[in-house]
């Protein structure tokens, strides 16, 4: 059977994890008999293989591409998203992609310019449509339901809209896949996906790596590894150590931008406090004992927690979006309420008091590691494929 799978980037325009787990995912179905197809958008129109995956990389049509979204100015991004709302030159696309390659299943993920009217398209077509949410971009122009330093309770006009032509359109989908638990509540509860059936597939490992290495002894050294930014918690997390003598944080990522974190060196320099930049996982996991994870957005599923149980380091997590599911308090690490902030440096305090029991952690890591094993999700995703093969 033939995919077509559609996210609004492809390698080689990479910003995150759902870039990332689309590509592992396209690039293993050949191993359930599944040929797969892409189509992305670019800011050209072109054919091109990527490790031997065909992908179309189709010109977004937009007034501009979502790859640059955090360079354009607010005013744009207002024209940008009515534009998204329906973007009929896609579809014209889309149409000569079907008839070239003739798929059985369509698989769509961040849809962006593509428009969620692409899924009523696909339904008069009588092509299955299977969506994984990601992110909370369908709910939220923001993508991140953030909003003044803290998860955003009201929506504005703009976004009630939005979220109202969104809704209308998921009806049209027939399998509505979340990367966890949390993610896919939160859509059903605001209704979307009436008709459709309902399914977790967690992230897989990229390379399916698992390896541990021995820590040494002596106070715990904890770190963060992601972007510095304040929905991730950074500030939080800072804070906390700041002036404490809580052990090492090791500091691993850039700033949202050069500015923001240029002001986070400034405002909390400290002995203990390491700014690392960024460094690859298997340097950043053999610097620290345990990995901090201080989100106060509801961040539906961090593929950092799972890649910190690949080496073995057990997480201290925030009690926010997808984290809780996959932290077995006592075992692969903890939960923390970011609405008692207080928590995290008492925690902390208390993890200095037992370093070896915390260390100790590491087997049960290595073994959750292996739920994300890239075989479970893709032997899943191969399975829902295949149930809507007409």
């Amino acid at each position: 059977m033939k995919v077509l799978v559609i996210n609004a980037l492809y390698h080689p325009h990479i910003i995150g994890g759902a870039e990332r787990s689309v590509q592992v995912l396209v690039e293993n179905l050949h191993r359930f008999d599944i040929q797969a197809v892409v189509a992305t958008l670019s800011d050209q129109e072109k054919v091109g293989y990527v490790h031997g995956i065909k992908v179309y990389y189709l010109n977004h049509g937009n007034v501009y591409w979502s790859y640059y979204a955090k360079q354009k100015k607010s005013y744009l991004k207002v024209f940008w998203h009515l534009v998204s709302l329906y973007n009929f030159r896609i579809q014209k696309k889309l149409n000569r992609i079907l008839a070239a390659e003739k798929p059985d299943v369509v698989h769509t993920n961040n849809l962006a310019e593509f428009s969620v009217s692409i899924w009523r398209f696909f339904h008069k077509k009588k092509i299955p449509v299977v969506h994984t949410l990601r992110d909370y971009a369908l709910l939220c122009p923001r993508v991140t339901l953030f909003r003044r330093g803290d998860v955003c309770q009201k929506k504005n006009w703009l976004c009630r809209c939005i979220l109202s032509f969104r809704r209308r359109y998921s009806k049209y989908v027939d399998v509505a896949v979340g990367n966890s638990h949390f993610i896919l509540k939160e859509h059903t509860r605001s209704g979307f996906f009436p008709n459709a059936q309902k399914q977790v597939i967690y992230n897989a490992l990229p390379g399916g790596d698992i390896r541990s290495g021995k820590k040494p002894k002596g106070p715990l050294r904890f770190g963060f590894m992601g972007l510095l930014s304040q929905h991730k918690g950074i500030e939080w997390l800072l804070e906390a150590f700041q002036g404490k003598d809580l052990g090492q944080l090791h500091v691993f990522g850039k700033g949202i931008n050069q500015a923001y974190e240029q002001d986070l060196k400034k405002q909390y320099k400290a002995e203990n406090i390491i700014f690392c930049g960024y460094k690859k996982p298997d340097q950043a996991f053999a610097r620290i004992d345990m990995l901090v994870v201080p989100s106060l957005w509801h961040d539906p599923l961090p593929r950092v927690i799972y890649e910190a149980y690949a080496y073995g380091v057990p997480v201290l997590g925030s009690a926010r979006g997808g984290i809780a599911e996959i932290i077995e308090p006592g075992k692969t690490g903890y939960v923390l309420d970011p609405g008692q902030p207080e928590q995290l440096v008492q925690t902390i305090r208390q993890l200095q008091k037992d370093p070896e029991a915390v260390r100790s952690m590491a087997g049960h890591c290595i073994r959750k590691a292996r739920d994300f094993l890239p075989e479970n999700a893709l032997q899943k995703y191969a399975e829902v494929f295949r149930s809507r093969q007409t």
